[in-house]
């Protein structure tokens, strides 16, 4: 018997989505109904009406196909997140940068975090060790569908991934990252949608209570 037969499976993409309860096309569904809204948005409307569709109908379609498996919508604080069924983990949507979706680039968020976001990330992961370990049910998870719209010529390439971030402070960008999962770029042919770097969340500032 080959040493192949005891090495350990690198688990693909899939696998991983899979272990948060996530499917890819689910994950496709949501990001073209994002993109269909921004090539809608009015050519006379606000400049940031393209980027703020998108992440509506993003937003509403992921939540909606997840809610349909069983998932529970929370809009506590305004933030526009999924629940899991049975697991500590939430789900919400963010603006990467060009890193979006690959392993060995840095990846930031495109705008700082309140006070809502900062909260929702207090129990996330510190580190690369703790990923899936049923031991650390203390407090929820929030990861995220991380993507970054990108114009190339006549094709519209949306840069994407499901990340946890790690516990980042309110009012800053998020950098630091306990787990990664890169997904393959989403391409979109003679399309052309509008200020594709334009302001794509809401993150609305609240006073939380203590």
């Amino acid at each position: 018997m080959t040493n192949a037969a005891f090495r350990k499976l690198t688990p693909t993409p899939d696998d991983r989505l899979a272990e948060l309860g996530l499917r890819l096309s689910v994950l496709d569904r949501a990001i073209i109904a994002g993109i269909d809204a921004r090539a809608a948005s009015p050519p006379f409307g606000p400049t940031n009406a393209p980027g703020l569709l998108d992440w509506i109908h993003r937003v509403g379609t992921l939540r909606q196909l997840l809610a349909a498996e069983g998932w529970e919508r929370l809009d506590q604080w305004n933030a526009g997140l999924i629940r899991h069924p049975a697991r500590p983990i939430l789900l919400g949507t963010l603006q990467g940068n060009r890193g979006t979706g690959s392993p060995d680039a840095p990846l930031r968020s495109d705008y700082a975090k309140g006070p809502a976001i900062a909260a929702m990330m207090r129990d996330n992961d510190h580190d690369q060790f703790a990923l899936f370990e049923n031991a650390r049910n203390e407090g929820l998870k929030l990861w995220f569908l991380v993507t970054y719209p990108l114009q190339l010529e006549d094709r519209l390439v949306v840069l994407r991934e499901v990340s946890q971030p790690e516990p980042t402070p309110q009012n800053q960008v998020i950098d630091r990252w306990a787990h990664r999962i890169p997904l393959p770029p989403m391409e979109f042919e003679q399309l052309k949608a509008p200020n594709v770097d334009g302001p794509e969340e809401v993150d609305v500032p609240v006073a939380l209570r203590k």
